[in-house]
């Protein structure tokens, strides 16, 4: 299961799930699972430090080839740890044997581990004299990375999902948390602690540092861990009540534990057995302290307990049977718990002697006779022998069983130095393997993502010599300053665009289109690059977290909670968020940078998408006012009124305006309720002809299915045919539509709409409100009329402006050549003068030489 399917598998829409957008400062060793108040402003203050003093983070590993071998073998033990779960998962950090469904993030930094004080809570300080602790406890992400992140609470688990990396970047259950606090002083800052397991099985605590917008989030992101907290203690316990009966092995497991609280002679005894057990048989790391023993023991013992639950028959309140540990120890369920012995006698008898003793030891607990094993040792396990009797028949049995341990042979430096070297070149050839398999899963994921993009039918399937038409246009060397013939284009784009191609054409006809323009369009003043905007937070997260999962629902690439599609389109949001505060995030604009991002990478789809919110023009309708939005509803109410008076006096007779159905075509280009396959032809033709291309639709949509909109008599089923049956166009309704829209010009009307508007709402603003509503009718019908004579005049007054600017033009570009050609001459007559200079002064010189001289004038002397 990749990361995405088992996020989403995890965060389902049904499911609990709350998520945030946080800026990740850092981690920190600490000492205990609590924290003092002061903690995180502490925590804060040392990542400013470590950042203004320019220390780096990373892990010390050294240079050279001291460094080299360390990289190589900690990519190798990082192999084994991976390949010991059989599926690449990492290992619980609970209970260290069960797999979860989360891999980690590589590029995420590592733990380091815990300088052990022990003494207070305080923060872990960096030895420098000490070799052994030269990983700080302190560890700030670095700020040329970027370090936002999607903080999602789920019903159980927190998980930090990564927006550029698409990964899930941590990943934590409830009960590894052991505190939350908000900064005192920082208080758009929060953080908590949780348990890290580090290698050899001990475990240590680190806390997770982060920063929001404002205060109210951090408010509000505590407040939803502590419901979460609650909710799931409450279902735990339900769960646990209705699952569990008095002879369940973790009620004994708990009975145990409070018999043996106390008693010092037994968890001693339980801890030196499973501390040999471990290190001789398993060979794992050996605990540092007392705390680490006991807890080792209580972890396998819990390990035990539950593997044997997983098996129980739950009995009912008359069959009530006692079991005692030393019973469910000899028991061959808990023999069969313990991985990897059955291929092993060797290892079956340690575990078999192991599990004999430490029985031994928790029955005979509660007698008289104490023997304190922890101190004086096991003589049956001295000098590197196990002997083993009988199972439950004492220690003296009529057949023993001595297991003597090989030495291993000693090698020569020679033979150490070629195993090194063939290691070292594994390692290396094993690099570059993984590097090259890397390579092609990157390249299949990306073929597979651009499939899962294309997923929808077209209406307008593209020839193949209409496709050679477009690649070569794209393939012109320097198309960007290469104005092509506009006939060509038109006719290309009316033939059809293909699919796998329509991304690189939109850029194309981004660029055809600015070379056409005119009046040159107010660029953004925000000039910060995307990957620059990814780094910061933005204050509309929460709109757009909300419509992650309402946009394109059923698309296979939008579909996944928190997959890739989903995050890649919160980048986009939140990237012109940022880039256009006035704007910011408005509903409709995600259905916008969905469809651009089905055919494009992320920073080519935010630039499309800057060019269609500024130089095209669709900026204006998202902003608050929503004046425009007005206007185009006006605007669409007179082409009805222009080109289909009927349906336009069917529609006011039910007082049906167009804001009532029109909205979301304007606000989204259709993407909310059509087709995909037809919503990428409209947004062909809108990078084409620019934002009328909406209207060109809508009127033609309405028109051709005219006489189904006069059959219904009321508002609910006319509007209810609009939004619903409407947008079920058959492919050949689509391809006529589109068509239509390709034939139609209407950017004059448009103009003189938007200016009969204006006009209009100062008439209303100055109208007395004494008249009634036919003498109100009839004086803007007066108006509309004496507007109609001046839209006329006006226009005429244009064709014949345009006219002198032609003649003026033409006049300019004759100038202009007359210009050109007298300067030619004019350097053809200087030429023709240095000339004659240069013959002059020849002739001088050959006079001289001949004795003759001549005076200014031109005698001789």
């Amino acid at each position: 299961m990749t990361t995405s399917a088992a996020l989403s598998a995890a965060v389902s829409p049904t499911a609990f799930s709350k998520k945030f957008e946080v800026l990740f400062c850092g981690r920190v060793s600490v000492a205990h699972k609590k924290a003092p108040p002061a903690l995180i402003d502490e925590c804060i203050e040392k990542f400013s430090r470590l950042h203004g003093s320019g220390t780096s983070n990373k892990e010390g590993n050294g240079g050279g080839l001291v460094g080299g071998l360390r990289r190589v073998l900690a990519f190798q033990s990082n192999g084994l740890e991976r390949s010991d779960n059989g599926n690449g998962a990492a290992r619980s950090p609970t209970t260290g044997k069960h797999p979860v469904l989360f891999k980690r993030d590589p590029s995420f930094p590592c733990l380091q581990a815990l300088d052990e004080n022990g003494l207070s809570p305080e923060i872990s300080h960096t030895n420098t004299t000490d070799s052994h602790t030269h990983s700080a406890g302190v560890q700030p992400t670095s700020l040329q990375e970027n370090r936002t992140m999607l903080f999602t609470v789920g019903r159980s688990q927190i998980f930090l999902v990564s927006p550029d990396t698409k990964k899930v970047a941590i990943e934590k259950s409830f009960r590894e948390i052991s505190f939350c606090s908000q900064g005192i002083h920082h208080v758009d800052h929060f953080g908590f602690i949780c348990r890290e397991t580090v290698e050899g099985g001990s475990f240590h605590f680190v806390c997770y540092v982060f920063q929001c917008t404002d205060e109210s989030l951090v408010d509000e992101i505590m407040l939803t861990l502590k419901q979460a907290f609650s909710v799931a203690a409450l279902q735990q316990n339900a769960k646990t009540q209705s699952q569990q009966c008095d002879s369940c092995p973790i009620q004994q497991l708990h009975r145990l534990c409070e018999r043996i609280e106390g008693r010092k002679l037994v968890e001693q005894n339980m801890s030196f057995f499973l501390i040999v057990f471990y290190v001789r048989v398993f060979q794992r790391a050996r605990p540092k302290s007392d705390q680490e023993e006991n807890e080792l023991v209580m972890a396998s013992l819990r390990n035990l307990y539950e593997e044997r639950q997983r098996s129980h028959q739950h009995t009912l309140p008359g069959d009530r049977k006692q079991v005692t540990f030393g019973h469910l120890l000899c028991t061959h369920t808990v023999y069969t718990t313990v991985p990897a012995l059955s291929s092993s006698p060797r290892s079956c008898l340690y575990v078999l002697h192991f599990l004999q003793r430490l029985s031994t030891v928790i029955l005979q607990s509660s007698s008289p006779r104490k023997h304190n094993l922890h101190r004086r040792g096991d003589p049956c396990l001295e000098g590197g022998r196990v002997c083993v009797g009988q199972v439950g028949g004492g220690g003296s049995g009529d057949s023993s069983i001595r297991v003597v341990l090989e030495e291993r042979t000693k090698r020569s430096k020679e033979e150490l130095r070629e195993l090194w070297r063939k290691a070292i070149l594994q390692q290396i050839l094993l690099q570059r393997m993984e590097r090259e398999n890397q390579k092609l899963q990157a390249s299949e994921n990306d073929l597979q993502n651009k499939r899962l993009k294309l997923d929808y039918e077209e209406i307008t399937p593209c020839l193949k010599d209409v496709t050679l038409v477009w690649e070569k246009m794209l393939g012109t060397p320097a198309r960007a300053k290469v104005k092509f013939d506009t006939e060509t284009i038109h006719a290309a784009v009316e033939q059809g665009v293909p699919r796998q191609h329509r991304g690189e054409i939109w850029k194309f006809l981004s660029e055809q289109y600015l070379l056409r323009q005119t009046v040159p369009s107010r660029p953004p003043a925000n000039h910060t690059p995307y990957k620059e905007l990814l780094k910061q937070l933005t204050s509309q997260q929460h709109a757009i977290l909300i419509d992650l999962g309402r946009t394109f629902p059923t698309h296979p690439y939008f579909q996944a909670q928190l997959g890739a599609g989903q995050l890649s389109l919160y980048n986009l949001l939140k990237a012109y968020s940022l880039l256009d505060p006035e704007v910011g995030y408005c509903q409709g604009l995600s259905f916008i940078a969905g469809v651009l991002l089905l055919h494009m990478g992320e920073e080519d789809a935010f630039n499309m998408l800057k060019f269609l919110m500024y130089d095209v023009g669709l900026r204006k309708q998202y902003r608050p006012d929503m004046i425009i939005l007005q206007i185009q509803m006006y605007q669409l109410s007179r082409l009805l009124h222009d080109y289909h008076r009927d349906l336009y006096s069917h529609l006011e007779q039910q007082e049906i305006g167009p804001s009532l159905y029109a909205t979301p075509w304007f606000l989204t280009a259709f993407a909310s309720h059509f087709p995909l396959g037809f919503v990428a032809r409209v947004f062909d033709m809108l990078f084409l002809q620019g934002s009328e291309v909406i209207f060109k639709v809508a009127l033609s949509l309405l028109g051709s299915h005219k006489p189904l909109i006069l059959q219904h008599e009321n508002l609910e089923s006319i509007v209810d045919f609009i939004k619903t049956t409407l947008p079920n166009l058959g492919l050949v309704q689509m391809e006529k539509t589109i068509n239509q829209v390709c034939q139609m010009d209407m950017s004059k009307q448009l103009q003189a709409y938007e200016v009969e508007y204006h006009v209009l709402q100062d008439e209303l603003l100055d109208m007395p409100p004494t008249l009634n509503q036919q003498q109100r009718a009839a004086q803007l019908e007066r108006t509309n009329q004496s507007l109609r004579q001046q839209n006329l005049d006006l226009l005429e007054e244009l064709q014949v402006s345009h006219a002198r600017v032609c003649s003026l033009e033409s006049r300019v570009d004759a100038l202009a050549q007359s210009e050109a050609q007298l300067r030619e001459h004019v350097s053809a007559l200087e030429e023709e003068k240095k000339q004659l200079f240069s013959t002059v002064t020849r002739l001088q010189d050959l006079l001289t030489s001949l004795g003759i001289h001549t005076t200014p004038d031109g005698h001789t002397l």
